[in-house]
């Protein structure tokens, strides 16, 4: 059955203003993985062109039943700008395909030295595929369904884990001058990623912002705000974008991270993640930010990897009768979903939602 794309947006509105929908929205991140299994295409097939990637991203977010429309191919400055890298500097065997997962750049490769990173090309994302064709997607599924008008940089820390690899680390302590150059210039593609997305899919409503960076695991907060956070600041008050933050770490900063970009005078209007999976302590966030929205519930290596449908039921239905009441929610699996995750608790995540999510809200 095909969605009521205007109920998809009122619902999703309704969340992000505090007003009370019909019930909680569901959004998937979706993925090149999941998108391969339902349109049975490789990656290449789905991006050989505009109209190929709109049409199979419209039925892959319509099989799934969710409340956003989310382009398959993920359109986040993340495997794709290695790519993009790759293009603009001559060095696309740094890049390895794959048929029915997500590519990747193998890391470490195109910035190995300080000269490396002196002579690095900005792709001109205008003209550098993968971005054009993945853009007049947008456009056209815009345009189709009034759906997937969000930006998503990824401010810095990804691409550089892509471009330096593991010497990034070192440099952290060893060589922060030499990083931080790496950094401005990573921030320089970004914006012109912005202008190009603009130009041609139309300005944005807000940007979905992956702040990996922002992990007790890999970096300490100061560090983190340092070579990420000051960008993502920085992007976001030169756009006057609202900020989406999403962190799949497992011992993310969220509170440090959302109190600084406050003190910085940036908008957060909800938090993407899918630790802590203690749901008390998504109530507590809730008490603290009580204007954000929490778009979260699962995570996809927990219940839905290695669970029944009864389990993501439950997980699905706990998360929605401590939160849910309150409003500001949006039922996220968090992040995207590899292969391994059978699809019948992907599906089961859709029938939990519609089962319990209607308001007012009345679970036993």
């Amino acid at each position: 059955m095909i969605r009521d794309y205007q109920a998809c947006l009122e619902r999703t509105r309704a969340v992000m203003l505090g007003k009370e929908p019909d019930r909680v929205p569901l959004y998937f991140l979706t993925s090149e993985d999941v998108a391969a299994r339902i349109t049975g295409l490789t990656v290449r097939e789905m991006i050989s062109s505009p109209e190929v990637l709109a049409d199979k991203t419209i039925m892959v977010n319509n099989f799934l039943g969710c409340d956003n429309m989310a382009l398959v191919t993920n359109a986040y400055c993340g495997p794709f700008e290695g790519l993009a890298y790759a293009r603009a500097n001559g060095r696309e065997d740094v890049f390895v395909w794959k048929d029915y997962t997500t590519p990747f750049i193998r890391e470490g490769l195109l910035c190995q030295t300080e000269e490396d990173i002196e002579n690095l090309v900005i792709p001109d994302h205008s003209q550098t595929e993968p971005w054009p064709t993945f853009f007049k997607a947008i456009k056209i599924i815009q345009e189709k369904t009034g759906m997937g008008h969000q930006l998503g940089p990824s401010l810095t820390w990804s691409n550089v884990q892509m471009l330096r690899g593991s010497q990034a680390y070192l440099d952290v302590k060893l060589n922060p001058d030499l990083l931080m150059k790496l950094c401005e210039k990573i921030y320089a593609s970004q914006w012109d990623y912005y202008e190009a997305y603009c130009k041609m899919a139309g300005q944005p409503v807000s940007a979905f912002e992956c702040s990996y960076a922002f992990n007790r695991h890999m970096l300490s907060f100061e560090d983190a705000w340092k070579f990420e956070g000051q960008f993502i600041a920085r992007f976001a008050r030169e756009t006057k974008l609202p900020l989406i933050i999403h962190n799949c770490g497992f011992k993310p900063y969220h509170i440090e991270l959302i109190e600084k970009l406050w003190e910085e005078g940036v908008s957060v209007i909800a938090l993407n993640a899918s630790h802590p999976l203690d749901i008390d302590w998504w109530v507590d966030f809730r008490k603290r930010f009580p204007d954000i929205t929490i778009m979260g519930g699962l995570h996809v290596s927990a219940e839905m990897e290695n669970g029944t449908e009864e389990d993501v039921e439950n997980r699905v239905k706990a998360f929605i009768k401590k939160l849910g009441p309150q409003g500001r929610l949006i039922i996220t699996p968090t992040c995207c979903m590899p292969w391994r995750v059978p699809m019948y608790n992907i599906k089961a995540v859709t029938h939990a939602v519609e089962k319990y999510g209607k308001y007012p809200i009345d679970i036993d």
